[in-house]
């Protein structure tokens, strides 16, 4: 983001902002699409003969997949109405991954008659539901296994995932009761690939540099009982920052992240794969938002927006900072919360901020919520769902 002659613009083309709320009904979630591409493009050469299939959960938007399709990548699924919205958006069952730890029996059946690239499988009892469904159907299912290296990433709880006291993936102890139930199955699985995915928000590599090193074994183990198994999924996770831009120091992670996963990785001669979302999209988005009163109390003063935690739920449920700025910057600033309409004490976008003076009817951005924004708003106290605009 950029100011220019105190206009705020977004993305590589310095596009303005202000002229989208000439008609302003609701809040707006905004996409810079060549801010996409240009992410998409960078980790793209960072990660050479990686591919990439991008984590739907993050955006779902038609636009920003459709965009992303356009430009290579697939799409990682964790629901039917994922796979149904990458479909719609031109993506083949060969491009897409589907991941997830509650996969159900329809789900799963639909999956396999379309045909899905890979299934990765989160638990021994899912793997056996495949193998009957897959039997039944007359198809032979492509598998990966979700293994959990019990690493520990230094991200929020919430979104950490390779722990063993994690719903997600399984304890490599469990390899021999896979391999048991895979042979068992031979005629309707294919094990083709090993998956692994340790959480969102990593800044920081050992523990991933180490998840790599463990995993590796286990699929050298695994191939020289299944000559299928020709891939290996790293997941995705690499983190930006949100309390500040530069550019330049992610620029600069996503390269040593690269380095080390090429490191481990490029002797196996596989396939690899990952499932960047924040990465690639979180810059992308931007949510507007307009001041509808400034509340002075006795303790601070508070900036009451008409956007809530129902539309931008991360500063709630992750402690999550989001840089907020005016579409008109002005040169006086005030410390502030910035609050929305909902009945929840939760509901804030940031406190204590100090924010360029703003008033009743100004418009303001809340920066970097191209991922998990729109995707995990709710209708909470019948509030209508922001709209969404590509630029």
């Amino acid at each position: 983001m950029e100011y220019i002659n105190n206009e705020l613009c977004l993305g590589p083309l310095k596009k303005p902002l202000l002229p989208l709320v000439a008609n302003y009904m609701r809040p707006i979630y905004v996409y810079d699409l060549d801010s996409v591409a240009q992410r998409y493009q960078a980790m793209s050469q960072a990660l050479k003969g990686t591919r990439l299939f991008f984590a739907v959960k993050s955006n779902p938007n038609p636009g920003v997949l459709q965009k992303l399709k356009s430009l290579g990548a697939g799409a990682d699924v964790v629901s039917l109405g994922e796979i149904k919205r990458a479909l719609e958006c031109g993506f083949s069952p060969q491009d897409i991954v589907y991941s997830g730890v509650g996969k159900t029996k329809f789900e799963l059946a639909e999956a396999l008659k379309l045909g899905i690239y890979q299934i990765n499988v989160e638990s021994l009892p899912e793997l056996e539901r495949i193998g009957v469904l897959a039997r039944e159907l007359n198809k032979k299912a492509q598998v990966a296994l979700r293994l959990n290296p019990d690493v520990d990433i230094n991200t929020h709880p919430y979104i950490a995932t390779g722990l063993k006291d994690n719903k997600f993936g399984m304890e490599r102890s469990m390899v021999p009761a896979l391999v048991k139930c895979l042979k068992s199955y031979s005629d309707s699985i294919d094990l083709v690939g090993v998956s692994l995915h340790l959480g969102s928000q990593m800044l920081e590599f050992s523990g991933y540099d180490e998840a790599l090193k463990r995993l590796k074994t286990v699929y050298l183990e695994l191939q020289a009982q299944f000559p299928t198994l020709k891939k290996f999924d790293f997941g995705g996770g690499l983190g930006i920052f949100y309390d500040r831009v530069d550019l330049q120091l992610e620029e600069s992670l996503l390269q040593k992240y690269a380095q080390i996963t090429l490191e481990n990785l490029s002797d196996l001669n596989c396939e690899l794969q990952a499932e960047p979302g924040r990465w690639l999209v979180a810059h992308c988005g931007a949510l507007i938002t307009q001041v509808q009163y400034i509340k002075e109390t006795s303790a601070k003063t508070f900036v009451i927006v008409d956007a809530g935690m129902n539309h931008l739920i991360r500063p709630s449920l992750y402690e999550a900072t989001h840089r907020i700025e005016p579409l008109k910057r002005k040169d006086a600033a005030f410390v502030v919360d910035v609050v929305g309409p909902i009945c929840e004490s939760s509901d804030f976008f940031a406190k204590e901020i100090s924010l360029t003076k703003v008033q009743e009817g100004d418009f303001v951005a809340i920066m970097d919520s191209g991922a998990y924004g729109y995707s995990m708003a709710s209708v909470y106290n019948l509030q209508e769902l922001p709209l969404e605009i590509c630029i």
